[in-house]
């Protein structure tokens, strides 16, 4: 290569490190005139099972850098999730307890002032729907409950005992477990029972018998329920609506 295309060569690389040299210092520049982000704002919490979905609004100023992250933090418990949307879940939230929430935007600068605390809500356990008669599978009555519902009521001396339809409907144990239970009625409120059956049963059913009619209630029709034990079907409730 003749010196005359050295020379030129060196002047081109002399000129991208100057060019190289002023963007730095210009991007440098740029980075320490940003300030942090002002605070997000309307923060919005929905409640949901041992979590809560929140939305925002960005700053109104972002303090000269593109916002690179946003983390919602909860009071109490200081559970956190952190994205770039304007929106995410915070999880592992207690059931029943009460909440608020606050959001810090995060630029090249650092991370803004927090946002003024959120609505309040209480995550709750899902409800499933209320269990019903028209619901509930049926399938024809079991020999074995047949047998343990007419022993049942033959001890009472409330026999003889027929049976509506010969047949059963099929309980879900957890649902129908012992302890106060909360469900979702079909207009949406909420109601409470009481379940009957054991936690450790294996399955339970409901029967409609007719006896003759208990001395103090004077009815003779009642919803039974059984449920199957270690050792064998058991009647563990009963009355006079299901």
């Amino acid at each position: 290569m003749s010196g005359t295309n050295w020379r030129r060569v060196s002047v081109l690389v002399g000129i991208a490190i100057v060019l190289a040299v002023v963007i730095g210092a210009f991007v440098v520049a740029l980075r320490s005139a940003a300030s942090v982000p002002a605070a997000p704002e309307s923060v919005h919490a929905s409640a949901g099972d041992a979590n809560a979905a929140l939305t925002w609004l960005a700053p109104t100023s972002n303090g000269g850098a593109i916002i690179e992250s946003y983390t919602a933090t909860s009071a109490p418990g200081g559970h956190t999730c952190t994205t770039s949307a304007t929106s995410c879940v915070v999880k592992g939230l207690a059931n029943g307890t009460s909440y608020t929430f606050t959001v810090v935007a995060r630029n090249s600068a650092g991370a803004g002032a927090a946002s003024s605390p959120s609505n309040a809500v209480t995550p709750r356990a899902v409800l499933s729907t209320c269990w019903s008669l028209d619901t509930s599978p049926v399938v024809p009555l079991a020999p074995a409950v047949r047998t343990v519902v007419v022993q049942y009521y033959t001890a009472k001396h409330l026999g003889p005992v027929t049976f509506y339809k010969d047949q059963q409907w099929v309980l879900n144990v957890a649902e129908q477990s012992k302890g106060v239970h909360y469900c979702k009625n079909p207009d949406g409120s909420k109601s409470g029972y009481v379940g009957a059956v054991p936690a450790n049963a294996s399955a339970a059913v409901m029967v409609e018998a007719f006896h003759k009619p208990y001395p103090v209630t004077g009815s003779p029709t009642h919803f039974v329920t059984v449920a199957q034990l270690a050792s064998g079907w058991k009647v563990v409730g009963e009355g006079t609506g299901p």
